[in-house]
């Protein structure tokens, strides 16, 4: 199998700082976006956290024949363990430099993270960075984000479309590195040739559709303008947040 990918950070028109970080790594088959949190507390510092520490344990573990750093999950395959492990890895380290350095106490990190196996792919994520899959026949959103508007959406209390403008659609329920209980959802998926892979930060989802996205995508020549006119366009439409987009095309031998 042979797998491309192409990844982007912006800062965006609104922020002074970048606090995105994220992984195109197509030898170990590892992609992930984080979305940092704590503006002057150093969401920068933890993204970058979250990625290096991600990338690390995925690294460590090509071999089965290993102890393991938390109990391992019989009931997720051996990839889904990797991932999930490999975030709440991630989870204490970012605790572990806040007990080091009190003044970033409020930072933080969403993640989503993508580890493929053939044309077989493992997400992990927390937070609103979303996965999507695209096909010639369209554009799905495979994580449900761990957000407030999320939980109206799925209530029935808000429809989707006033999910979007809604005043507290940046306030999410899950993250790196805020003390609780992480719940890491860990999904399987079975790519087709034709699927792409994107992930992607709210500063993406959060100013352009989905329609749009699968439209730049297919109409672009190929996955680094693609990746490159999905951040211009979030630009053009307000750049609000920090922007980073990867995409992934796989192809079979």
């Amino acid at each position: 199998m042979g797998i491309r990918a192409a990844g982007m950070t912006d800062v965006g028109c609104v922020r002074k700082q970048n606090e995105d970080s994220y992984l195109a790594d197509a030898e170990l088959g590892l992609f992930v976006v984080a979305d940092g949190l704590g503006g002057h507390a150093a969401g920068e510092v933890a993204s970058q956290i979250v990625v290096d520490t991600i990338a690390r344990f995925v690294g460590e573990t090509l071999e089965k024949d290993r102890t393991w750093p938390v109990e391992y999950d019989p009931s997720i395959s051996y990839d889904g363990n990797r991932l999930k492990v490999a975030v709440l890895l991630s989870d204490q380290a970012i605790a572990e430099d806040i007990r080091r350095n009190p003044e970033r106490e409020t930072m933080g990190s969403t993640v989503v993270a993508g580890l493929f196996h053939g044309r077989n792919l493992t997400l992990a994520h927390v937070g609103d960075s979303r996965a999507y899959i695209l096909s010639p026949d369209g554009i799905r959103q495979v994580t449900r984000d761990h957000s407030w508007v999320a939980e109206q959406v799925a209530n029935g209390i808000l429809t989707p479309s006033e999910a979007r403008v809604h005043p507290f659609r940046n306030v999410i329920t899950q993250a790196l590195g805020n003390g609780g209980d992480l719940d890491v959802e860990i999904q399987a998926l079975e790519l087709s040739k034709s699927e792409r892979l994107l992930l992607c930060s709210d500063g993406l989802s959060g100013m352009i559709g989905d329609k749009q996205i699968w439209d730049i995508v297919t109409q672009s020549d190929d996955i680094q303008h693609a990746v490159e006119s999905l951040i211009s366009k979030a630009r053009e439409h307000g750049g609000e947040d920090n922007i980073t987009a990867v995409l992934v095309d796989w192809e079979s031998e």
